[in-house]
């Protein structure tokens, strides 16, 4: 038997924002393991290909094969608050361009790992309170810096407590000429692990106070601050693109898309809404990591195919559990999906493409016994267990 596994990476999600740190959860590519380590232990003769997808958050350089990268740099930069942080900049060997035309070399900038979300709530507090996406802009600046005209430099930006509107990329970029010329000639594409809008009832600046230990009053007060500064710097660099493309369906204006309620400008603290200013296009990650990956070309021969996400209330469209089971889907095959902790009607399920689910989390699980209870190697113990669980069910 044939058998993709196509894990995302497995981590808890306080307030609906995934907590990506090595202590809590797994990484798409260590989820791939352990779901493999089980399933040969129990049918050593089927053939598994492995095919971690990250979403475009932090880590995601470190899911790409060695075969597909022509070189790897670690830059530099700051912090939210300063502190020096690495950043991993991957130079791409040629695969289909993310954009239908591209002519350059291809660029990798995992920037979500710059400004990532803290573990601890009152640390989350202060980069939400003085916290600068400066450090963002150097990063961008140097990658940009590395990159030739013609060459295309996607960008991953998730979810983060630092919430300045995007006002320190420009400043680390050089100011507003400079970045318009590191940006000339080149294609900028983000790739967002979450698309949820800077702004507004549903945004950002709404889940502040359940990420970190700011009152729900003091979060709205950022909320504003970090609004009112992006619409300036949009107001002021906007460039209009007749090609531009929404992160998720729909037509909308140039206006639409550089307001702080568009979807997809709060990834980054609101870099996400400065960057599209500047031209950037943004897609969602698990789309730009599949293509790049070549998941289309991965499910074509196989049986069967397995993903697996952290936390699961819904199946979202174009998250990594979407992706995969479209792309088994164009090619009739049956997904499974493995969940960290599950809440999704089987209906629901079925829409997507999934035709069966697993839970490491059983329901009404008291808080010592959460899915991801012992940190990242119980985690990996369990979900090699249910590797060892599929085979027995599914391999014929």
């Amino acid at each position: 038997m044939r058998v993709l596994l196509a894990p995302g990476p497995m981590y808890p999600e306080p307030g609906g924002v995934p907590l990506v740190t090595p202590e809590t959860g797994l990484a798409a590519a260590a989820a791939a393991d352990a779901l493999a380590s089980g399933w040969a232990g129990e049918r050593p003769d089927d053939v598994l290909t492995l095919l971690p997808l990250p979403d475009g958050g932090p880590g995601t350089a470190q899911a790409i094969p060695a075969a597909a990268v022509i070189s790897r740099a670690v830059l530099q930069a700051r912090g939210p608050l300063g502190e020096v942080r690495e950043v991993d900049l991957l130079r791409l060997r040629p695969a289909v361009a993310p954009r239908a035309g591209a002519t350059g070399a291809t660029w990798l900038l995992d920037a979500a790992r710059l400004v990532g979300l803290p573990s601890g709530r009152d640390e989350a507090a202060r980069e939400a309170e003085a916290g600068t996406t400066l450090g963002l802009g150097q990063a961008l600046a140097a990658a940009l810096g590395a990159t030739a005209p013609g060459d295309t430099l996607i960008v991953t930006l998730a979810s983060t407590a630092v919430h300045d509107g995007g006002a320190g990329v420009l400043d680390g970029m050089g100011g507003l000429e400079a970045a318009r010329g590191l940006c000339d000639g080149r294609e900028l594409l983000l790739a967002l692990a979450d698309d949820t809008p800077l702004g507004g009832v549903s945004g950002a600046g709404q889940s502040l106070s359940d990420l970190t230990s700011l009152s729900s009053a003091r979060a709205q007060v950022l909320n504003r601050r970090a609004c009112a500064a992006a619409s300036q710097i949009a107001a002021r660099v906007a460039v209009p693109r007749p090609d531009s493309l929404p992160v998720v369906g729909g037509e909308p204006t140039q206006a639409q898309l550089l307001s702080a309620t568009a979807r997809g400008t709060g990834a980054g603290g609101g870099a996400a809404l400065v960057l599209r200013a500047l031209g950037a296009r943004a897609l969602p990650g698990p789309r730009v990591l599949a293509l790049l990956l070549g998941l289309e070309d991965s499910v074509d021969g196989q049986d069967l195919v397995v993903t697996a996400t952290g936390e699961a209330y819904d199946v979202v469209a174009d998250s990594v559990t979407a992706v995969v089971g479209e792309a088994a889907g164009a090619w009739a095959l049956p997904t499974v999906l493995v969940a960290g902790r599950l809440a999704v009607p089987r209906g629901e399920l079925a829409e997507a493409g999934i035709v069966s689910a697993y839970s490491l989390e059983q329901p009404r699980t008291v808080e010592d016994q959460v899915w991801n209870a012992g940190g990242a190697v119980a985690v990996g113990a369990r979900l090699e267990a249910i590797g060892a669980r599929l085979a027995r069910t599914w391999s014929r």
